[in-house]
């Protein structure tokens, strides 16, 4: 947050006019070119301060006026062009005249990039070149084109470094192993500081005539036509080193072209834009790629040429004042500034953010019209801007906005000399100083100003209620910071730091030593002040009345910090025993990490936040503080992806432990840009929109009084919590009186999400009151199918840590807890959807598709919710219902008509068909190609020789041609053939047995084993026995075939079912059979039957289950005359078996 401090420029002459601005593009001085009546035009030099540059004395020409300015860019040399045609030349405090070949008024002075080569042109159409490069400047060529040069714009020079990286990019795309080495080990120093040297240059440039024609201009001066633009060109401009934006009017209008620029100057067309603008004061380049235009009287357009976006930058002012309008813009690309100036004096300044949004930064005003604005700089570290405003001219300086905060009092810088003092009774009063206020420091009832050059000092009584400050001494010292505890003053004078009394007086000075460097950040908490050097060294130091004091030796941050590159941020603790810092890596690069320096015992920890939603270095430290009561504790604020926040540490045994949960809606205040101010237990102060705000910590929210005791029994369980000791905070929490309990268990409950321990987390549960969270906890740690991690989760569903709980989810592989907890979420069928939908989550997404778009449907969202019944594939009935439903049918008959489901082509006919349209419903079923239907309605409209026709084409049509033909015909063996050639061997069963075809019955059954026991039922009660035994025998049923047979007495049917069962036959119906076939002489067969059922033992197994081999063979031969000893112990039916095989041997001899 910052302010912009304006200083009023002195030339030392009255009615003075100022036509023309120039900054030095890296040093601090500002020509001016201007008018006076009485002394007429003269080049005045400024310096950063506003004050004229002394032992100049600018040539003066009473009749003309100076109409082009340029600087040299890197040498103090200045060119002045006037109205007559002359050439002035300021080299080092002396004036020169050139001898130009020029005779009018001079239009443009361009030096290269690197300042080797100057173009210059008059009104007459005169182009000369002059060498730069040293020296004087010297004429090269001249041109008398004819038609005058409005505008110059060179080509960028390609640095060495960065033509050498392409050359190494080249080389290792062609497959140098080396080149890809050195590129891939390359980084970049991007804040370096530019040293002096070589500069590289390129004399080649681009030249606008009125007529709009633009020119090449070579290194030698040769001239070549590269385009013609059809109206008059009022502004060009190199972009990215590789285009050039040209911008003309026509047709009251502004047409924005980018051309690619090849090696020899030609143009080929890349991207064009069409808009409105004023005049070529209001076009600027904006960065790499961005072109900013004034379009309106209060519009100001940024075009990124890259990706064709084009958004207008935020004003606050909707109802601009009467006559008020844009007259000029200017970009500043060292802070990413863009400035624009107004007709009645105001100041619009926007600045682009990490994100890329451009926001409005400032509005100041100055007295008149604002003519022009443009940006320098203060040795290219601090932007300077220069107002134009005709009769009176300024210097604008950034700096950021001083401010103080006690528990008794706030301060905060509202102008250059103004600053607003604010009680805790809201009583408020103002001090206002006759200096600019860059440097402030404030302490209890004391405030030390400082310009840079001049210290005051002003106090105020001791009574709470009096915040009314006096100014009390002045002192000079020069110091670039101010820093004070108690009656002591510390400041920065480089190379040393000093001490002042309050008094004026000079109480001692820390050098520093040889190596060190120059200090460039000094902080302090307390007594104890921390210094960073530019060379890496961080002291300790201790303020007492006699002076500063160290207590420890300096300490070297390249030697204890790995890739260490330069300090950025420093603070030391009230103890003065740590301190915390971030830094820059070796490439200058900022580094994400905390850092924490244990000064007494000399070891030095880090800390990363990890964000799993953002990349590593998405979020880095920016400002560090101590807290002020209780030196554990720092706050750190972090530059984030999403928006900024506040982070607080504890510091335990020499490492950080973040204290999470500590403010519950960041949004709130974090959203908008704040600066932190202090660290003062229970509060965090942060300083946005010029207002102190205070962010009371969670803990204290029902709290309305914070004494001392009670706070640090807080903050020594917040401290507990915080470093995972938690029975110990469990200890505390009991203890603490005056803060609302639950506020203490809900703190503890999520710290045990975090360091995952469940059995503290249930019992904050129940003393937060939380009957069925606890109850829910409870059951899930009795649950043995839910690990540790899911039970983590549920206790985070229960405190509302949704995020936390879904990634706890996750990681136990419960997808189906994670669907129940994104889906009660609001807007969570959303994020279902919109997440990847493949492999698991495929069910998932299709499931939330259908649920959202009932929703939709339910709010009367129509196409929303197609789309989705379209995407979950629930067409049918849900999209039909809810068209008939509005009553969109002609709707649902065009949607039928062009759509491809086959589900909602056949819901269409079925709907057809039961309203009556039978020849819609008819063509349904033939775009869905469903033959049954087609069949069953064509029947139904007796139109069979079209459905005998389309009947064979599969089984469903010929099964709905079979019913037809049952229902109104006595064709019954062409019905039963058809239902048995369509599979529908029931009906067919059904149709043969109701006409007492049993030949049809038995067909019908032996075309399907599955259908056989079904047929032959029928066909026993028919007393059809032999095809009923047969188709019991097909349908594997030998036991119903063999019951069968012995009733109707059929000997070969018994037989067969024997030998189909083999020594599956139950041994009192195998004796029963054996008597049956032992009559009809079937001995084999009888001895086999009581053989299988009196189940022998291993002889038979061995033998495989044959029957004994005829007396005489050669089996018997070799098998032994005395019986087996097992087959004695065989039951009756085996020696029943042996006595029938012997009286067939018998029967055989």
């Amino acid at each position: 947050m910052t302010l912009f401090i304006d200083t009023v420029l002195d030339f030392n002459y009255s009615s003075v006019v100022s036509t023309i601005g120039s900054w030095h593009p890296t040093l601090p001085l500002l020509a001016i070119g201007s008018y006076n009546q009485e002394k007429g035009g003269f080049v005045t030099i400024f310096q950063e301060n506003g004050q004229a540059l002394d032992g100049c004395d600018w040539p003066v020409l009473l009749s003309n006026q100076v109409t082009a300015l340029a600087w040299h860019p890197l040498r103090k040399l200045l060119v002045v062009g006037w109205d007559g045609g002359e050439l002035y030349i300021w080299l080092e405090y002396s004036w020169a005249r050139l001898e130009a070949p020029h005779n009018s008024a001079i239009i443009t002075i361009t030096f290269s990039p690197g300042g080797g080569r100057l173009i210059a042109s008059d009104a007459t159409g005169s182009l000369s070149g002059w060498q730069a490069s040293s020296g004087a400047p010297l004429t090269a060529f001249h041109h008398q084109l004819g038609d005058v040069i409005t505008h110059v714009k060179f080509c960028a020079s390609l640095s060495t470094s960065e033509s050498s990286i392409r050359k190494l990019a080249h080389a290792a795309v062609a497959g140098d192993e080396n080149a890809l080495d050195v590129l891939a080990a390359w980084r970049p120093r991007t804040t370096a500081r530019i040293k002096e040297g070589y500069h590289p240059d390129n004399h080649a440039c681009f030249a606008v005539q009125d007529n709009g024609i633009i020119l090449y201009i070579d290194h030698s001066g040769s001239c070549s036509e590269v385009l013609n633009a059809p109206g008059v060109i009022v502004f060009i401009g190199i972009i990215s080193n590789s285009y050039l934006l040209v911008a003309w009017e026509i047709g009251g209008a502004i047409s924005l072209s980018r051309f690619i620029i090849t090696d020899k100057g030609s143009l080929t067309t890349d991207t064009h834009v069409r808009m409105s603008s004023k005049n070529s004061e209001s076009i600027v380049l904006a960065g790499q790629y961005s072109v900013a235009v004034i379009t309106n009287d209060k519009v100001v357009r940024v075009w990124d040429s890259e990706t064709g976006d084009n958004d207008v930058l935020p004003n606050d002012s909707d109802d601009p004042s009467s006559g008020e309008s844009f007259t000029s813009l200017s970009y500043c690309n060292l802070s990413d500034t863009l400035c624009c100036g107004t007709s009645v004096g105001n100041i619009y300044l926007w600045r682009r953010d990490y994100k890329s949004n451009w926001k409005l930064l400032s509005r100041t005003s100055v007295k008149g019209t604002v003519k022009e604005v443009s940006w320098g700089s203060e040795g290219l570290m601090n932007p300077l801007l220069y107002v134009n405003c005709i009769t009176k001219a300024f210097i604008l300086r950034e700096q950021h906005v001083c401010w103080g905060y006690s528990s008794r009092m706030s301060m905060v810088q509202k102008s250059a000399h103004e600053i607003e003092i604010v009680s805790k009774n809201s009583i408020t009063s103002q001090i206002i100083s006759s200096a600019t206020v860059k440097y402030f420091a404030f302490k209890d009832n004391c405030v030390a100003l400082s310009d840079g050059n001049e210290v005051q000092i002003w106090t105020c009584g001791k009574d709470e209620d009096n915040i009314l400050f006096t100014h009390v001494r002045s002192f000079t010292w020069n110091t670039s910071a101010l820093l004070m505890y108690n009656e002591v003053l510390v400041g920065l004078i480089a190379p040393h730091v000093e001490c002042y009394s309050i008094l004026g007086n000079k109480l001692g000075m820390l050098p520093s030593l040889e190596g060190e460097g120059e200090p460039i950040a000094i902080t302090n908490t307390y007594k104890f002040i921390a210094i960073a050097t530019i060379d890496g060294i961080l002291k300790v130091a201790e303020i007492t009345k006699k002076g500063l004091r160290m207590s420890y030796p300096a300490k070297n941050c390249f030697e204890m910090i790995e890739d260490f590159g330069e300090i950025m941020r420093v603070s030391i603790s009230s103890g003065g025993n740590f301190v915390c810092l971030s830094i820059a890596n070796a490439g200058l690069s900022p580094d994400p990490k905390i850092y924490l320096w244990d000064v007494a015992n000399d070891k030095v920890s880090n800390i990363l936040l990890t964000d799993s939603k953002a990349l590593e270095y998405q979020s880095i430290p920016i400002s560090i503080l101590w807290d002020t009561f209780d030196p554990r504790l720092v706050a750190v604020h972090m530059r984030c992806a999403d928006f900024d926040k506040v982070h607080l540490f504890f510091c335990h045994e020499g490492e950080l432990y973040e204290y999470k949960n500590w403010c519950m809606s960041p949004e709130s205040h974090f959203q908008s840009e704040f600066i932190l101010c202090s660290m003062s237990t229970p509060h965090v102060v942060i300083l946005s929109h010029q207002n102190m705000t205070k962010i009371l910590f969670d803990v204290f929210e029902d709290s309305e009084e914070y004494e001392s005791n009670k706070v640090k029994q807080a903050l020594n369980f917040i401290f507990y919590m915080t470093i995972g000791q938690l029975e110990k905070a469990v200890v505390m929490g009991s203890n603490i009186t005056g803060i609302k309990s639950s506020v203490i268990w809900t703190s503890l409950a999520k710290e045990c999400v975090m360091h995952k321990r469940t059995d503290v987390g249930a019992m904050c549960l129940s003393k937060m009151e939380n009957i069925k969270g606890a109850l829910m906890m409870r059951k899930a740690i009795n649950d043995e199918n839910l690990d540790e991690t899911s039970r983590i989760g549920i206790l985070a569903v229960n405190l509302g840590m949704y995020d936390e709980a879904q990634q706890l989810f996750q990681e136990s592989h419960r997808p189906d807890l994670v669907t129940r907890l994104v889906s009660a979420k609001e807007s969570g069928l959303n994020e279902i959807i919109e997440a990847d939908g493949s492999g698991e989550n495929v069910l998932l997404v299709k499931s939330a598709q259908h649920r959202l778009a009932k929703i939709l449907w339910m709010n009367g969202d129509t196409a929303a919710a197609l789309k989705l019944f379209e995407q979950s594939g629930t067409l049918v009935p849900y999209v039909p219902r809810m068209l008939i439903a509005q009553g969109q049918a002609s709707f649902l008959a065009q949607y039928v008509s062009s759509s491809h489901n086959i589900d909602l082509i056949m819901w269409w006919g079925h709907y057809l068909e039961s309203i009556g349209d039978l020849d819609g419903a008819l063509d349904a079923y033939a775009r869905a190609n469903d033959f049954g239907e087609q069949t069953r309605l064509l029947c139904h409209m007796d139109r069979l020789d079209e459905a005998e026709k389309i009947c064979h084409k599969n089984s469903s049509s010929l099964y709905q041609m079979a019913r037809h033909l049952e229902v109104n015909s006595n064709e019954t063996d062409k019905v039963v053939k058809m239902y048995i050639k369509c599979g529908a061997i029931t009906s067919a069963i059904r149709v043969a047995a109701e006409s007492c075809s049993w030949n049809l019955v038995w067909r019908a059954g032996s075309a399907s084993s599955k259908h056989a026991v079904h047929a032959a039922a029928i066909l026993e009660n028919a007393e059809e026995n032999e095809k009923a035994i047969a188709l019991y025998q097909k349908a594997g049923k030998p036991h119903m075939a063999l019951k069968l047979a012995m009733k109707c007495g059929d000997t070969n049917a018994i037989v067969a079912a024997v030998e189909c069962l083999g020594d599956r036959v139950e041994p009192g119906l195998a004796v029963a059979l054996a008597t049956r076939l032992r009559s009809v002489n079937h001995h084999s067969q009888a001895a086999a039957l009581l053989a299988s059922a009196g189940k022998p033992g291993p002889h038979r197994a061995a033998d495989g289950g044959r029957l004994p081999s005829p007396q005489g063979s050669v089996a018997d031969e070799a098998r032994p005359h005395s019986p087996h000893p097992t087959l004695l112990q065989q039951g009756e039916g085996f020696r029943e078996a042996c006595l029938l095989l012997r009286r067939v041997r018998e029967n055989g001899n």
